[in-house]
């Protein structure tokens, strides 16, 4: 099984890249629960809780009432930090997931288990559905894409990168999403808030922790919406998110040990939602 499950993680590394016994489950105490899984993917600092591996082997298996696949660590089902059994939907989520924990080597560190995070963040829900959705709404009226600079290069620049996926979003949540150039954002009419509202509300909660987690990194709900709907790819999604970064870059120059860093974490904040969705779905 461990070959299996290296094999494995070699494979997930790439796709985030481009791309009879009774159960019994695994309760952490103290720190090192907490340290098992995280509520958040948008810090990649690794000054966070770690513990020392505390396993030996990894595995999956079906969900007894064959409600999805579990996560095993030395044949016991892991749990999230809110203690519910870890149980996705898909058995390729569930090996991906496996194949975080296994290679850990000396210690957990939880900041390099983004499927893991996604995972129980879907299932513990800690801040809850509705304000989740009512944040995101909160929100749009600033969202990246319907933001722009005063008439100039850039204002064009924003333009054509922009519209296109401002104009699948219009078709999709049926809502005129005007921009503006406005420091206030933009003008969203109540109409546009509860079609978004409508949308945002009728996603199951991967999906929805996926776009959260998607928005927040790219600072934009509707880029979020158009990657989880496989309408946008990471490699896209990552140019329009950092459209204003690289025409500065473009004019002043790549900061080394700055801007690259920053590229390179949004490139692992924005593929790990993505992967994971994929995941779901085979």
């Amino acid at each position: 099984m461990t070959g299996v499950l290296r094999r494995s993680a070699g494979r997930l590394v790439s796709a985030v890249e481009a791309c009879v016994a009774p159960v019994q489950t695994l309760s952490l105490p103290g720190d090192a629960r907490r340290g098992s899984a995280t509520h958040s993917v948008s810090s990649s600092s690794p000054r966070e809780t770690s513990i020392g591996r505390f396993y030996k082997h990894v595995g999956v298996r079906p969900e007894d009432q064959g409600q999805g696949y579990h996560v095993t660590l030395d044949s016991r089902v892991l749990r999230t930090p809110a203690q519910k059994p870890l149980t996705v939907p898909s058995e390729a989520l569930a090996h991906a997931i496996a194949a975080e924990w296994e290679c850990q080597v000396q210690r957990v560190q939880p900041h390099t288990m983004p499927l893991m995070t996604l995972a129980a963040t879907a299932i513990d829900a800690p801040r809850g559905r509705a304000v989740v959705v009512d944040t995101l709404i909160h929100y749009l009226h600033t969202d990246s894409l319907l933001c722009r600079e005063a008439p100039g290069r850039l204002a064009v620049l924003q333009a054509e990168t922009y519209e296109p996926i401002l104009g699948w979003a219009r078709a999709r949540l049926g809502a005129a999403l005007r921009p503006s150039d406005s420091i206030f954002g933009a003008a969203l009419p109540d109409a546009d808030l509860a079609a978004a509202q409508a949308y945002l509300e009728s996603l199951d909660r991967w999906h929805l922790t996926a776009l959260e987690h998607l928005a927040a990194c790219c600072r934009s709900v509707l880029l979020a919406c158009a990657v989880v709907e496989g309408e946008v790819g990471v490699p896209d999604a990552l140019a329009v998110a950092r459209l204003e970064e690289s025409a500065q870059i473009a004019q002043w120059g790549l900061v080394e040990g700055g801007h690259d860093i920053d590229i390179a974490d949004l490139r692992v904040r924005v593929a790990a939602p993505s992967v994971f969705l994929r995941l779901l779905r085979v």
